[in-house]
């Protein structure tokens, strides 16, 4: 989703999905609100994320999150704990290390680094 030039709004798509669960209107808030928050930390925003829960087989919840980045760069994590929140912050974090890892290794002063100019 490109930005709107009259408005200046440079807004990510986010997808909050359940998988054969009713994703209530809170979590829905809350893990909308964190996946913006997390693409304008590392990034200006992200082209889009995606965020998709189930349930387990033992009885707990899945969280599989994907966030597009730009530039061919995507980061996907997933986790799965007793609660949809604490599988959420699961996958949140797995996705928050992939993207620090790589903005540190973009911004090395390396020889030669053709993706640094372009996306940062």
């Amino acid at each position: 989703m490109k930005p709107d030039p009259a408005t200046n709004d440079a807004t990510s798509r986010i997808v909050i999905s359940g998988h054969q669960v009713d994703v209530g209107d809170t979590l829905r808030a809350h893990a909308t609100e964190q996946l913006d928050a997390l693409g304008h930390k590392y990034f200006d925003r992200a082209e889009d994320a995606t965020c998709t829960f189930s349930r387990t087989g033992s009885g707990g919840f899945g969280c599989a999150i994907r966030l597009h980045s730009g530039r061919g760069l995507f980061f996907e994590g997933t986790a799965e704990h007793a609660a949809a929140p604490g599988a959420f912050a699961l996958a949140l974090e797995h996705v928050a290390k992939q993207l620090r890892r790589r903005k540190r290794e973009l911004r090395e002063d390396k020889p030669v680094n053709p993706t640094r100019d372009g996306v940062l």
